[in-house]
This record gives structure tokens, C-alpha cells and sequence, in this order.
């Protein structure tokens, strides 16, 4: 049965008629071997506040949740910065492939010089959709494991684990998972699209469904592209592996800027007039609570239509509000039939200081790995 319940958004939503300014934090943190000690600014975003009313489908107007909303399972919010950043070296492309989050890293691709479209951007959607909480609906979301060391990946993998795909900004597989690998192109400096071409026929050969385009172009440290370059290149590099494999968008930030996040995305896909293969959005989160997060997917699908994978995410808080926010944010995907259009969820990301605290997962990654 479904349930109805009218709900008060106490934390922050997306949807709504007043877009706080964007918070900047920089944070430093270390690469493991080949990679070296960086520092990134990570854009974080406050919201306003609505009410709404739970109680349709996924196919009706967007939703807003909250996490005041009496669930089976009561859920927190959260608050603290993401930090840490992967890094892989493409088998077949130059020395100098690095990838990395939200970080100007040594060997990394250069940034290109120009600046970011100042068009004006669409406006993010006021409309208040209505959310679904129907337990006796679940949908298989596919967890999946973002690193950069694939040594570190087997704590996750025990008994009862529900990874089921791994991938690390990169074109090469060195998990030795056996999971599924999804290959990213993440930029195009560098060498990155020479290689491209080779490494994404392995992949395939070697079971790879899907294919992960450009790494945050909306953010001048990672590839950093006008959306009109990105279309382009989305077109010259990703459309030939149409029907072969799933495709997605360009990875962006959850930014409110004009020029960010689904403001970018939405110039992206005017740009691509309708020549673009995308099968589904990537999108990452940071400094965010649940409601916040799951907001922001509604936001997302509602603007574009397409099914979504959370490629990067980082919650706000302490290891304790971690976890109450991924109980919170795993519950409704896996349980709200609002959130089926979710495909796939990666957290940011499998590193000593992150979802490991001296080599044990922390709370919130064995509930990401194991439970909810």
C-alpha cells in the first residue's frame, strides 16, 4: 500500500524559488603510490525550504522528500565536506594519464584556458513533484565501488556484499574484482582520446555494459569544457559505441552556478540538438543530506527525462550523520518507487580517510557495501 503523509521540507530541496549562494571548501589529501599530495575546492549548495505532499508515481510531476518524512526507517541529514581524489594510467595512453576528483593534480590533463559559457542558464524547475514511499515496491539499484587502488576494494566484497561494479575515472580495469568495470573518457587532453578507442574495445570484450563520458566539464580544475566542446566531443568520441554499450552524460557537479551543474547540463544538451548519444545522466552531489541529495535527482530527471546514475557523492557530517544519510538516501532508492528511474550509486569514494578509517570500512561504507 502506498502511504500519504504530508511533509515539511526542514532540510534543504533543490526545488524551490530561492537558490542560496555556493559554499567553497577546499580540502588536501593524499594519492596512494602514483599519485600526490593535492588540493581541491568542492562546491557545496544550500536550498530553500517547501512543503509537499508524498503520494504519487514516478511518472508524475517531480518530488521533494525531506528527512522528517515517518519512514518504516527514520533517516537524518548530514553535514560534512567531500575530499580524496582517484587517479588511473590508461594502459595504452600517455605516462601522464591521471584522473582525479575535483583536483589539479600532478600529470592530470591540463585545463583548458577558456572560461566557462557565461549564456544566461534555465532556471532550475519550481514545480514540487509528489514522492512515492510504497514499500512493497523495490527496484535492483546497482551499487558500485569508485577507487583508485584496487587493493583496497576487497572489504567491500565479503559475504552479502552488493557491489556490482567498479570503476576509477580511468579506461582500464585493475580492480582484480571481477565485477563489472565501467571505463570513463574522462577529458580530452592529455592523450585521453588516443587511447580511447583500444581500451574501450577491451572493455567491452571483457563485459563492460556501460560507458561513462567527460569528468566534471562544468568545473574548471577536472576537464573543464564549454558545453558546445563537450557536445562536440561527446559526439566524435562516445556516439561510435552507440548500441554496443549504454552511454552516459557528461559526470557533472551539483552547482548552482549559471554555468554548472544541471545549468551546464541543460546548455550541453541544447548544444547537442538532438545528435548526442546519452542513455542517462551522471551526476555527483557533495556537501549534501539526504533529502538534499534525493532532491536533486528528482530536479535532474524531471529537467531531462533520462534515467540516473550517482557517479560521485560525498554527505555532510560526522561517520554517524554519514550513515544515518546513506540509510536515509539507500532507502528511499531502493524502496520509493519515486526513485526508480535511479539506476546505479557510487560513493566517493574507496580510500583510507574516506569510506575507511585505518583500513576498516567505516559505519556508513558497510552500510553502503552491506546493508539497507
Amino acid at each position: 500500500m502506498v502511504s500519504k503523509s504530508l511533509i515539511a521540507l526542514a532540510a534543504a530541496t533543490f526545488a524551490g524559488e530561492t537558490l542560496a549562494a555556493s559554499i567553497h571548501r577546499g580540502h588536501e589529501h593524499l594519492h596512494v603510490g602514483k599519485r600526490d599530495i593535492v588540493t581541491h575546492m568542492v562546491t557545496h549548495t544550500a536550498w530553500s525550504t517547501v512543503t509537499v505532499t508524498l503520494g504519487q508515481s514516478v511518472n508524475a510531476a517531480p518530488t521533494a522528500v525531506d528527512n522528517n518524512t515517518k519512514l518504516t526507517k527514520s533517516r537524518l541529514s548530514s553535514s560534512s565536506p567531500a575530499v580524496a581524489a582517484p587517479a588511473e594510467a590508461s594502459s595504452a595512453a600517455p605516462s601522464s594519464n591521471t584522473i582525479a576528483h575535483n583536483v589539479n593534480v600532478v600529470n592530470a590533463p591540463a585545463s583548458p584556458s577558456a572560461t566557462q559559457n557565461s549564456a544566461p542558464a534555465a532556471a532550475p524547475s519550481t514545480t514540487t513533484p509528489e514522492s512515492t514511499e510504497d514499500k512493497s515496491i523495490s527496484h535492483r539499484l546497482q551499487r558500485g565501488l569508485a577507487y583508485n587502488d584496487g587493493k583496497l576494494l576487497q572489504s567491500f566484497l565479503g559475504s552479502g556484499s552488493k557491489a556490482t561494479w567498479v570503476y576509477n575515472w580511468g579506461q582500464v580495469d585493475d580492480s582484480g574484482t571481477g565485477l563489472e568495470f565501467v571505463p570513463m573518457l574522462w577529458g580530452i587532453d592529455k592523450g585521453f582520446p588516443q587511447s580511447w578507442e583500444a581500451n574501450a574495445q577491451k572493455a567491452i570484450d571483457a563485459g563492460s555494459k556501460a560507458f561513462l563520458s567527460f569528468n566534471e566539464p562544468d568545473l574548471s580544475s577536472q576537464s573543464n569544457m564549454f558545453p558546445q566542446d563537450a557536445a562536440a566531443n561527446h559526439i566524435k568520441y562516445m556516439n561510435p559505441w552507440a548500441g554496443k554499450v549504454r552511454i552516459s552524460s557528461p559526470s557533472i557537479t551539483n552547482s548552482g552556478d549559471p554555468n554548472m551543474g544541471l545549468n551546464w547540463m541543460q546548455k550541453f544538451f541544447d548544444a547537442c540538438n538532438g545528435q548526442c548519444k546519452v542513455d542517462f545522466l551522471a551526476l555527483h552531489s557533495y556537501g549534501t543530506d539526504g533529502p538534499t541529495v534525493l532532491n536533486h535527482l528528482l530536479d535532474s530527471y524531471n529537467r531531462f527525462k533520462k534515467p540516473v546514475w550517482v557517479t560521485e557523492l560525498g554527505f555532510d557530517g560526522d561517520d554517524d550523520k554519514k550513515n544515518q544519510a546513506m540509510e536515509y538516501v539507500l532507502d528511499h532508492l531502493e524502496n520509493n518507487s519515486t526513485f526508480s528511474f535511479v539506476e546505479r550509486f557510487t560513493y566517493f569514494m574507496v580510500a583510507e580517510g574516506e569510506m575507511l578509517r585505518n583500513s576498516q570500512l567505516t559505519t556508513f561504507a558497510k552500510t553502503f557495501a552491506y546493508g539497507a
